[in-house]
């Protein structure tokens, strides 16, 4: 199973991802928070004495470079991992307006995110443009997003829906080409973080 977190910040997602024993792959545009997260993994990897590697390296497409990534390959025996049965963490700090040109088409089985509030976090849409506004966000990114699940894969987005309504969100996946699962226990999910965060959980499905 291979997991991308296009948002992924500190890595929250990526742990819980390669505790299921998956695949994680995550980018953020954030530097310090792309630096925090390899830090803490190295760290970790090494406090569990878990057998595994890592390099680095520039990711560059025609010419242009879109970013810095850390992958780390992992197993928990030495004999796992002179075998090849590994894990894949990778981070990359870039755009997740460029994810569809860091990774191949059709690449994840989840696509799994947690959108900008809209409250402390500032995100990047457009040409590079700054803005506060998810809906922004998540108009230019959703179709990258897409395009990078396998037939059969789903994505998962949690999000404030005091600023931006679930109909709209819903409208957005369609237009990517995603078949929301607008059901029960699906419509249970929403709760209250404080005065300004509604929080709500979606899922849709890219049909097979």
């Amino acid at each position: 199973m291979r997991v991308l977190d296009p948002v992924c910040g500190r890595g929250t997602t990526l742990n819980q991802a390669l505790m299921y024993g998956w695949d994680a792959y995550g980018v953020d545009t954030d530097r310090r928070d792309v630096e925090a997260y390899t830090a803490f993994a190295d760290r970790w990897l090494q406090d569990k004495r878990l057998k595994h590697r890592s390099r680095s390296t520039r990711v560059r497409v025609a010419g242009k470079n879109l970013g810095r990534r850390t992958t780390f390959e992992l197993a928990p025996t030495k004999e796992l991992y002179r075998a090849g049965d590994v894990q894949t963490l990778e981070i990359t700090q870039g755009d997740t307006l460029d994810a569809d040109r860091m990774y191949r088409a059709g690449s994840f089985d989840l696509v799994v995110a947690d959108a900008p509030y809209g409250i402390q976090h500032g995100s990047v849409t457009g040409p590079r443009t700054p803005s506060r506004s998810p809906q922004a966000l998540l108009t230019d990114a959703i179709p990258v997003w897409a395009g990078l699940l396998r037939r059969g894969g789903a994505m998962g987005l949690s999000w404030n829906t005091k600023v931006l309504p679930r109909a709209d969100l819903l409208a957005m996946l369609t237009d990517a080409g995603l078949e929301p699962l607008d059901d029960a226990p699906l419509l249970d999910l929403a709760h209250r973080v404080d005065h300004a965060i509604e929080r709500d959980l979606v899922v849709a499905r890219k049909p097979g």
